[in-house]
């Protein structure tokens, strides 16, 4: 569909005139849109406590990652084969992340954990920043744009955490508004390049590409869809016939340029073979259902409360890719909690057209005054400036807290490397920070799940859950010590064993080791 020539240059849809509006001087300078707004208030809550140290400590996979990227930037090379785990030392691996570990690994060298929160923050801030730029530009109603951005952060905020999927917000929200620019006009060469350098970027950063490939084949589904609607209608038919060729052909480019990574189309299988497991996405939390009577779900239900409202409420007629893409990814977001930030940026110009097509009179007033503030703000420079301060000038170190992760243990184990010279049993959760605390010492498992396989992880839950084959890990690997939460069973297990005793102890860890 063409953009309504008689359209505003921000936005799709004719806004009611608010007068002429005319700001001199300084102070367009001082006076930030609130696209500039979100971004920094994102940008300086990041940064801020508690929400600093809950992205570089909510899991190991942090740790996980900057070691991973520390070691390929200690060797020059991208890692091939492992030699973190020792049980699975040397085998191939699939560098599914390689880029963003370099990144993190990056920033950790200049500024240690906080480097790594810097960049995370940074990627979150403009992921909904520009989604707010673009439901705006397409909407062109800013009042429901922000409403539509804010609810949508607010329902992806409990995944900002310092890891590579960070990578695949900004992507994402970038990929859907190619798809969308094209949908309402935009050439197909630019859609192609665009895509085409997307994907080759993406399958580099992040194994949540394959959310790519889906919206487009999403986009592709509807086109077929229409094509049929459209059938008795020549001249609409061949308007469709030839978006869904364009479709067609950036499927078969994306498809190619995916290939350009480290393991190339190894990278599909494996992603594709782990999706496949039930085993291991049952056993992984965060491919968990949300759990609707946590705290952490009340953006979410926010998100699909505005969803059935709009739906209810506005009653839009949505055209068959929008109704798809609606349906698609709210049962992904509901299937997974990790799909909840991908569907609501795939979702969000889904939702904000039709409340900007139903908006009454004094919400389009509103939005053009906030249009007004956007076309003649200048003030990036000083958003610019208030972020380097807080960045650069006002650092805070972050650490990892003591409280929660073996901190201490890790210490006495530093002050005792005699008493550890063989193989370690440790927890899954703390194995990434334990490649980052401990890199002396090999893990027996760590947040690769992936890598590790279902057979490893299987046996890691029969020694970590006393099943009746229990010891059988122990003795298969050569454990001489372990590392597991103080209150974990294992560790009851091992005090009845003869032979082991309790080196180390504290409230958050114990350490467990077998006498020669």
């Amino acid at each position: 569909m063409a953009a309504n020539a008689n359209a505003p240059e921000t936005g799709t849809r004719p806004q009611p005139n608010s007068g002429p509006v005319s700001y001199g001087g300084i102070l367009p300078w001082l006076m930030p849109s609130l696209t500039q707004w979100l971004w920094l208030v994102i940008l300086l809550i990041l940064l801020a406590q508690p929400w600093r140290t809950m992205m570089a400590s909510s899991d190991g996979d942090t740790c996980m990652h900057w070691r991973v990227g520390k070691y390929m930037l200690q060797t020059g090379h991208i890692i091939r084969a492992d030699v973190f785990s020792h049980t699975r030392l040397g085998e191939p691996i699939i560098s599914k992340e390689w880029l963003s570990e370099i990144i993190f690994a990056l920033a950790g060298r200049m500024w240690g954990l906080y480097g790594l929160c810097v960049v995370t923050a940074l990627l979150i801030a403009t992921t909904f920043a520009l989604l707010h730029r673009h439901l705006a530009r397409e909407t062109g109603n800013h009042a429901v744009a922000i409403l539509v951005a804010f609810i949508a952060a607010w329902a992806a905020c409990t995944h900002w955490l310092a890891r590579p999927h960070a990578f695949s917000f900004l992507l994402a929200v970038l990929w859907s508004d190619a798809l969308r620019r094209f949908e309402h006009g935009e050439s197909a060469r630019r859609l192609l390049i665009t895509l085409g350098v997307l994907t080759l970027l993406w399958v580099n950063l992040h194994g949540g590409y394959l959310a790519g490939f889906i919206t487009l084949g999403i986009y592709w589904l509807g086109s077929v869809i229409e094509l049929v609607l459209a059938r008795a209608d020549q001249t609409r038919s061949g308007a469709v016939r030839q978006k869904l060729k364009v479709f067609t052909g950036a499927i078969a480019l994306c498809g190619v340029v995916s290939l350009l990574n480290p393991s190339g189309y190894h990278l599909h299988v494996h992603n594709l073979h782990f999706l496949r497991s039930d085993y291991l996405t049952n056993w992984l939390a965060e491919y968990a259902s949300s759990d609707f009577h946590a705290f952490d779900s009340h953006g979410f239900l926010a998100w699909l409360a505005l969803t059935f409202l709009t739906l209810a409420l506005a009653r839009p007629r949505l055209s068959p890719t929008s109704a798809v893409l609606l349906i698609a990814w709210t049962y992904l977001a509901l299937y997974s909690v990790r799909n909840i930030p991908l569907a609501v940026i795939f979702v969000a110009p889904v939702l904000a057209t039709a409340l900007a097509d139903a908006a009454p009179l004094w919400v389009r007033g509103m939005s053009g005054r906030l249009r007004d503030i956007y076309e003649m703000s200048r003030a990036w420079l000083l958003v610019g400036v208030v972020a380097i301060v807080a960045i650069v000038v006002f650092r805070h170190p972050t650490e990892i807290p003591a409280k929660k992760w073996p901190v201490d243990a890790v210490a006495y184990i530093h002050q005792h490397p005699d008493l550890f010279t063989g193989n370690m049993f440790n927890y899954y959760v703390w194995g990434g920070y334990l490649m980052y605390a401990l890199p002396e010492h090999r893990v027996f498992v760590d947040g690769r799940t992936d890598f590790y396989g279902e057979s490893l992880i299987r046996q890691y839950d029969d020694t970590s859950l006393l099943h009746t084959n229990w010891q059988q890990a122990l003795e298969q690997y050569h454990v001489d010590w372990t590392l597991m939460p103080a209150d974990h069973r294992l560790n009851l297990a091992l005090a009845l064993l003869p032979g082991w005793h309790c080196a180390y102890s504290n409230e958050v860890a114990a350490v467990f080791h077998k006498q020669p």
